[in-house]
């Protein structure tokens, strides 16, 4: 009988475990990094989709490409991964929002292997009356970087630290007021009633009148760093700015009333209203002041 041919067993020298190719890293300015490397190890199943690319914990495996050198000894493994090389956050999208009226914001996404960083009410690395405000969205992008949508809300200064101007609205109502005595419109200023035509239209004998005049309202809407003037409401005050000049039939020198007047106290503007929105407990400030005009004295009707 012949006997059969052996196989000697195989034997290998050296390092089993190592790196055949260095690493490949591709930084990316605003978007996930990525790295690619081949490797050697004794195992088939050494590397998995979705673990650490070796050396780099917060860069995942995307694809792991298996090569058999020596069954059951030797494997080559060809390495892609993505994430961050190094930890820490990476600005992936950020835009500064201005709007005509209202707060200033900020919306950012932000690529980082610490999430607990971002806590609501921290101030906005380069804008300091900026706050975050909200935390819109959270993406687990590979097993150690998460994606953050952050909302920055409060004050965006320009170039030379101005805050940009109030938004200005200005109402004026028409009022009727009905008297319940006689009223005499006087001979000192009959072109005040004129019609368009300028034709005298009033009268200049005593009578029960009905007056249509009109009611000024100034809205004054501006970011600040300091808390609204609350404590001047109901008092005399002047807008910011004032583009038009306020009317009122009752500002006239015209009246005799048999029954007197009501002087109105304070004459002219006052401070109607404050409406105020603060954000968190910051020195960050959005209110709508009220303004409103009234004239010195009203004859009792």
């Amino acid at each position: 009988m012949t006997p059969a041919l052996l196989t000697p067993d195989t034997k290998l020298y050296g390092e089993r475990v190592f790196a055949i190719t260095p690493p490949k890293p591709q930084f990316s300015a605003s978007k996930l990094d990525s790295l690619s490397q081949s490797w050697q190890t004794d195992r088939e199943d050494t590397f998995a989709n979705g673990g650490p690319m070796p050396g780099y914990p917060f860069i995942d495996i995307d694809e792991c490409e298996t090569l058999i050198e020596i069954p059951g000894h030797a494997y080559e493994h060809r390495l892609r991964g993505t994430g961050l090389l190094k930890p820490g956050h990476k600005l992936e999208s950020s835009s500064i929002k201005q709007p005509e009226e209202g707060w200033d914001e900020i919306p950012e996404v932000w690529l980082t292997t610490d999430p607990s960083a971002f806590v609501v009410g921290t101030a906005h690395p380069k804008h300091p009356n900026v706050y975050l405000a909200a935390l819109e969205d959270r993406e687990q992008v590979t097993s150690r970087v998460t994606r953050l949508s952050c909302s920055y809300k409060g004050i965006v200064l320009d170039t030379e630290g101005n805050i940009k101007p109030g938004k200005l609205k200005i109402t004026v109502n028409g009022q009727s007021i009905n008297t319940s005595s006689l009223i005499h419109l006087g001979t000192t200023s009959p072109e005040i009633f004129v019609d368009e035509n300028g034709v005298f239209n009033g009268w200049l004998d005593d009578r029960k009148t009905s007056f249509d005049t009109s009611k000024t309202n100034l809205v004054w809407t501006v970011l600040s760093t300091t808390p609204p003037p609350v404590e001047k409401v109901g008092l005399q005050k002047t807008p910011p700015r004032v583009p038009i000049t306020p009317y009122s039939i009752f500002d006239e020198s015209i009246w005799i009333a048999a029954s007197g007047f009501t002087w109105n106290y304070p004459a002219g503007w006052k401070l109607a209203s404050v409406q105020a929105d603060q954000i968190l407990d910051k020195s960050c400030w959005l209110y709508t002041l009220t303004f409103e005009y009234n004239p010195k004295a009203v004859p009792n009707f």
